[in-house]
């Protein structure tokens, strides 16, 4: 199995050299400063990983990882600024944009780095989250840019709005390297409940000082973010009410065209807001990823919202208004799961798979003094566009697929992790079923999602394979399946048949005539009672 990073990076580093090109050509655009730039590209050259390399050795270069990260930021957000049309820098090409707030930034990712360590005794199962975000950029750039670019030609922040391939690309940066920042805090807040539990057995009513609660200013600073990530913006026209259409022709600007009085104002989307409230609330790391680089970094502090009527935006304001929106809103709902999710053309909905996916390499420390007997693969995440149409009060909608492939293998006899990594795959599963629900304007969701996992058994004795099917579709409800295969079935469904699928899901298990080949296969399906 070749090392899956470096898989990436060679692919990230082809990418670069080859499509980059073409996107400065069609901007007409030269040695600006962006995500995939010269300068990056070098610093990915920089790790040696061979293809027999395990998945671990990308941690020798943790160093130059947060050197990448602190400068792919810097980058993204010059990049975002050069783009800028109420910035001087297209205007005036002799002046640079420069990232401020990335060096304070820097500095708490790197006290994060530090911090990490102690995490990782904080929870049975905490993983690497320093590595694991330079991952999910790459894994993410590799979504966008396979094929030419055609998911990066077609992901959009908002309808309407127009942004270029390479304010794509640092959106992305953006969003992926930044999106766990807040991920020590939220552990540090289940460290303190745990420590409040234990002194219990010798203290009646433990009382400890630290907390994560907010106070004062700082409530008002979190709920001005809040807001922000909650908002959209209403097209309204400014022409005074006195003034008919005819008058409105009349006036010219010097150009000759007619003068336009369109405006735009900001509107808060209250199922949004409650949401993202409870989630702060709950100490969620996306929410508090999104406060912490909103307060550090300038280019959110220079953000321009107020929801008062008289406050008027252009068209620019719009624009630079959701790219903002997007990278904040984006990192706060891939811990919210009571927000459902109906374009795959979002970089909110990039983020969830591409993090969920991100599964090789990342040690638990319960793993650091048991060897694992299994390994993991990621085959790939496959988008398929406009596979069908639908018709949604009068309205055409091309649906879109996204196909998640992975494989898990055993090699002895490891039953409790056989179990874990079924629980774990049902877990992830249930969490799809929750962000993908029906709700209000489901009906015009565009994509379908699949997610196929294989797991092969192999104890010593006749080898089991585990097929896992997954599918929500925009038309039919989702279903959930598990195909057991085996030269000898009849002793693999005693040992793995329906009794051991209900001990694990808990739930309903149906077993369904839909194999072809009963003398090695039986295929599953499992309901819960949502279903």
């Amino acid at each position: 199995m070749a090392n899956g990073d470096l898989k990436l990076l060679n692919k990230i580093k082809k990418y670069g050299k080859e499509q980059i090109p073409k996107y400065l050509e069609e901007l007409d655009v030269q040695d600006i400063e962006h995500p995939l730039d010269e300068e990056i590209l070098k610093i990915l050259d920089q790790f040696e990983i061979r293809s027999d390399d395990n998945d671990y050795r990308i941690f020798c270069y943790l160093e130059t990882i947060k050197k990448a990260w602190k400068l792919i930021i810097d980058k993204s957000i010059k990049c975002l600024r050069f783009f800028d049309t109420r910035e001087p820098f297209l205007k005036i090409r002799t002046k640079h944009p420069i990232a401020y707030g990335v060096s304070e930034l820097g500095d708490y990712f790197e006290k994060y780095s530090n911090f990490e360590s102690m995490l990782y005794g904080g929870g049975k199962y905490y993983r690497d989250h320093v590595v694991h975000v330079f991952r999910v950029w790459m894994l993410g750039l590799e979504c966008l840019l396979n094929k030419d670019g055609q998911y990066l030609e077609r992901i959009n922040i908002e309808k309407g709005i127009k942004i270029n391939s390479l304010e794509k690309l640092s959106i992305w940066s953006m969003i992926a390297l930044t999106h766990d920042l807040g991920y020590p805090l939220e552990k540090s807040q289940e460290i303190i409940d745990k420590t409040k539990d234990m002194m219990k057995t010798f203290i009646a009513n433990p009382i400890v000082s630290m907390d994560l609660s907010f106070n004062g200013v700082q409530n008002n600073m979190n709920d001005f973010v809040l807001r922000f990530i909650s908002s959209k913006m209403h097209e309204v026209n400014t022409n005074c009410p006195k003034e008919n259409k005819e008058e409105c022709k009349e006036k010219k600007t010097e150009e000759g065209k007619a003068k336009d009085k369109k405006g735009y104002v900001a509107r808060l989307q209250p199922k949004y807001y409650f949401k993202f409230q409870k989630s702060l609330e709950q100490c969620k790391h996306g929410i508090l990823s999104s406060i912490i680089i909103y307060k550090l970094l300038i280019y959110f502090l220079e953000s321009d919202y107020n929801i008062n009527e008289d406050y008027r935006f252009n068209e620019e304001d719009v624009r630079q208004f959701y790219i903002r929106r997007e990278i904040l809103r984006a990192i706060a709902s891939h811990t919210c799961h009571d927000i459902y999710h109906l374009d795959i053309l979002s970089f909110a909905y990039l983020l969830i798979i591409v993090d969920d996916c991100q599964e090789w390499g990342r040690k638990r420390i319960s793993e650091l003094y048991i060897k694992s007997n299994s390994t993991y693969e990621l085959l790939g995440i496959t988008p398929k566009f406009d596979v069908s149409e639908s018709t949604i009060d009068g309205e055409t909608i091309c649906i879109h697929e996204c196909l998640v492939s992975e494989q898990f293998k055993f090699e002895g006899n490891d039953i409790d992790g056989l179990k874990r990594i079924l629980k774990s795959i049902q877990k992830q599963i249930y969490s799809y079923k929750a962000i993908f629900r029906d709700g209000q304007d489901t009906a015009k969701r565009n994509f379908i999602f699949k997610k196929h996992c294989n797991i092969t058994y192999d104890d010593g004795g006749a080898t089991s394979i585990f097929e896992i099917k997954f599918k929500i579709s925009n038309e039919d409800d989702s279903t959930f399946t598990v195909k057991l295969k085996s030269a000898d079935i009849t002793s693999t469904i005693k040992e793995f048949g329906e009794k051991f699928l209900k001990g694990i899901y808990s739930c309903e298990v149906l077993a369904l005539e839909q194999s072809s080949n009963l003398d090695t296969e039986r295929v599953y399906s499992i309901k819960d009672g949502n279903d």
